[in-house]
């Protein structure tokens, strides 16, 4: 008697459909991104998908909060490195948010879309991420300026939302460009300008 495939986890198969809603997006943009897609890219048949997820708007929201957990675990290892002086943990909270999406090609396409924006849950779980990155990127500038690494007369908000802007005007730029250049090593050239900028050294 032929075995069957072995059972994936519920989790795992969770895990494995949000990821390739940012694979399709990545090269068919989100009118591509349709649930016969998402299953054909996981091996399965829609109704199957359906066991792990209700419905489009629900695999959606999973990719949302998948984007925040990337991108607060890594302010989790930054803020975790006490040895690390302020502007040391900056440069590599920079250097991971680069690799996070330069790693999941899809996330700037997803987040720019039109989808996004005219989604009302979606888009408040977004905002809610994007503010506690900020405010987490916030309490290490504060942290560099009570140390005197970082210039202390300029507001950090305004210095937390300059490194987000720089990033996220490359992360455009990148996809407009079709991802044909490294978005790491233009990002991290850009970093040492700013780094000029805010240093009170």
């Amino acid at each position: 008697m032929r075995k069957g495939r072995p059972k994936v986890k519920t989790e795992v198969r969770r895990e494995q459909i949000t990821q390739t809603v940012f694979d399709i997006i990545a090269t068919k943009g989100v009118k591509g991104l349709t649930t016969s897609a998402i299953a054909r890219n996981n091996g399965m048949s829609e109704a199957n998908l359906y066991r792990h997820f209700k419905n489009k708007s629900e695999i959606l929201e999973s990719a949302v909060n998948k984007i925040g957990e990337g991108l607060l675990r890594n302010l989790e290892t930054v803020q975790s490195a006490t040895s690390w002086k302020p502007m040391l943990k900056l440069r590599r909270l920079f250097e991971l948010h680069l690799k996070f999406i330069e790693s999941n090609k899809g996330i700037s396409r997803f987040v720019y879309s039109e989808e996004m924006h005219m989604d009302y849950h979606l888009r408040g779980i977004l905002f809610q991420i994007i503010n506690g990155y900020m405010s987490g990127i916030n309490r290490l500038i504060k942290e560099g300026q009570a140390q005197g690494d970082i210039h202390g007369k300029i507001d950090p908000q305004t210095l937390a939302l300059s490194m987000i802007g720089i990033i996220q005007m490359i992360t455009m730029r990148w996809s407009l460009k079709d991802f044909s250049f490294s978005l790491f090593d233009e990002g991290m050239s850009h970093w040492k300008n700013y780094a000029r900028c805010i240093s009170a050294k």
